[in-house]
C-alpha cells in the first residue's frame, strides 16, 4: 500500500498514458484514479494462477509472459525491475483508450505535451466517457479522429507495470511481443519522438518474439516459421500502405484547396484499397487475415498510427547486425541514440563509423542463420502490433 501510494504521487508528474492536457485537473485526476484502481487491486502472478478464477488458457498465457519476461531481461537486456510481476483483471473490460487526430487536408497531427514523457500524439483516458467526448470534440473541430481501445502499456518504469488480463486475449505470438514492446520502453525512451520509441519497440518486439520461439521449442520450428510468415505478410501489407501513404502525401501537396483535397482524397484512398485486394493479398500466405484492409478508414489520424509505429526499421536491422545480432550491444547504441536529438541520424551516422570495421568475431555470428523478423522499412502497423487494441470502427 505505501509503494503504491508514493507510485501515486508521482503520477501529479507524469501521466501513464503517453499524454495530458496540461494541469487540467478535469483530465488529471480521472488518469489518476483509474491508475490507482489498476496498482489497488493488481496480485502478484503467483496469486493469480492459485486463485482458481483464471482458465488454463489464461494461466497458460501468465506463465507464457512471465517466461517472456525472464528471457527479454537475461538474454536481452531489458529493463524488466517494474514489470509483469503482478496481473490486475478487468472483469472483461478494456484497459483504457488512446485518442488521436489529424488535419483532414493533411498529414499532421495534433499533439499534447506533458512533464517527462514529452509532446506526443496521442492522449489516453481510463473512461470511455471522457475519451468519447475528446473524440466528438475534436471531430467537431474538423479533424480526422482515431480512437482504440488499449491493453497494454508503459509507464517508462515509474510506476509498475502489471500484466492486464485483456493482453490474454492475444495470441501466443502477439503476447510475447507486445511483452517485449513494452519492456524496450522501460528501457529506452526519447522524450518527444513518439515515431523513434514506437518503431524500435515494434522492431525490438517482433525480432525478439521469433527469437525466443526459436530458443525455447527447438523441437516445434513450424512455430517460428509460422512466426517468420506472418510478419511477411505484415511486410507486404505495410509496404502497400507506405506507398498509399506517399501517395497522399503527394496529393496534399498539390496546388488545390483544403476543401478540395478533403474532397479528392476519398479517390486515392480507394484506389489504394482495390490495388491492395488485386495485387498484394494474393502473395500472402494468409491473405484472410488483412480482408479488413479492403475497407481501410479514409482517415489521416489512422495512416499516422500506422506511420509512427513502423518507421526506419532497416536501420535498426543494420544496426543489430553490426553488433552481431547481440541484444546488449544493440540495445546500448540504442539508448545512447535516445540521448541524441534525432535518434535515428545518430544511428546511421553510427553505421557509418563501423561500416567495414565490424570484428571478425561479430561478422561470423551475424552471418549465421539465427531467425529475426527482419524487414524492410515502414512494415509494421499500429493495427498488427496492438491487435485487438487497434478498432478501426471508431474513426471520424
Amino acid at each position: 500500500m505505501y509503494r503504491a501510494i508514493a507510485c501515486l504521487l508521482g503520477m501529479v508528474f507524469i501521466l501513464p498514458l503517453t499524454g495530458g492536457c496540461g494541469a487540467d485537473l478535469e483530465y488529471v485526476l480521472p488518469v489518476i484514479a483509474g491508475q490507482a484502481s489498476i496498482l489497488l487491486h493488481s496480485v502478484p502472478i503467483s496469486d493469480a494462477i492459485r486463485s482458481g478464477t483464471l482458465s488454463d488458457e489464461q494461466v497458460a498465457k501468465l506463465i507464457l509472459i512471465r517466461d517472456v519476461r525472464q528471457y527479454a531481461g537475461w538474454e536481452m537486456g531489458l529493463n524488466t525491475t517494474n514489470n509483469y510481476t503482478h496481473f490486475y483483471d478487468s472483469r472483461n473490460s478494456p484497459i483504457a483508450y488512446n485518442i488521436s487526430a489529424s488535419h483532414r487536408y493533411e498529414f499532421h497531427p495534433k499533439k499534447w505535451e506533458f512533464p517527462i514523457v514529452g509532446v506526443l500524439p496521442y492522449v489516453g483516458f481510463f473512461d470511455k466517457a471522457a475519451a468519447v467526448r475528446q473524440f466528438d470534440a475534436l471531430a467537431a473541430d474538423g479533424y480526422d479522429v482515431f480512437m482504440y481501445e488499449v491493453d497494454a502499456y508503459s509507464t517508462l518504469d515509474y510506476l509498475p507495470n502489471p500484466i492486464m488480463s485483456p493482453m490474454l486475449e492475444r495470441s501466443d505470438l502477439s503476447l510475447i511481443e507486445t511483452g517485449i514492446h513494452e519492456l524496450l520502453h522501460s528501457t529506452v525512451w526519447h522524450p518527444s519522438d513518439t515515431t523513434f520509441n514506437e518503431s524500435l519497440a515494434t522492431f525490438v518486439g517482433r525480432t525478439g518474439a521469433v527469437e525466443y520461439l526459436a530458443a525455447r521449442y527447438p523441437d516445434e520450428p513450424q512455430r517460428t516459421q509460422e512466426a517468420i510468415e506472418h510478419y511477411k505478410d505484415n511486410s507486404l501489407y505495410n509496404a502497400f500502405i507506405f506507398e498509399l501513404y506517399g501517395e497522399l502525401e503527394a496529393f496534399y501537396a498539390g496546388d488545390l484547396s483544403r476543401e478540395e483535397k478533403i474532397a479528392g482524397r476519398e479517390a486515392v484512398y480507394q484506389a489504394g484499397r482495390q490495388r491492395f485486394t488485386a495485387e498484394c493479398q494474393p502473395l500472402m500466405n494468409s491473405p484472410q487475415d488483412f480482408a479488413w484492409a479492403a475497407e481501410l478508414p479514409t482517415n489521416n489520424a489512422w495512416m499516422l498510427a500506422n506511420y509512427r509505429y513502423n518507421y526506419d526499421f532497416e536501420t535498426f536491422e543494420q544496426v543489430y547486425q553490426a553488433t552481431g545480432q547481440v541484444w546488449r550491444q544493440a540495445i546500448s547504441v540504442f539508448r545512447d541514440a535516445a540521448h541524441a536529438d534525432d535518434p535515428n541520424a545518430y544511428l546511421r551516422k553510427w553505421l557509418s563509423g563501423v561500416v567495414g570495421r565490424v570484428s571478425p568475431a561479430a561478422a561470423g555470428k551475424a552471418g549465421k542463420t539465427r531467425p529475426t523478423a527482419r524487414q524492410s522499412p515502414h512494415n509494421e502497423t499500429e493495427r498488427s502490433n496492438a491487435g485487438s487494441d487497434t478498432s478501426l470502427e471508431h474513426t471520424a
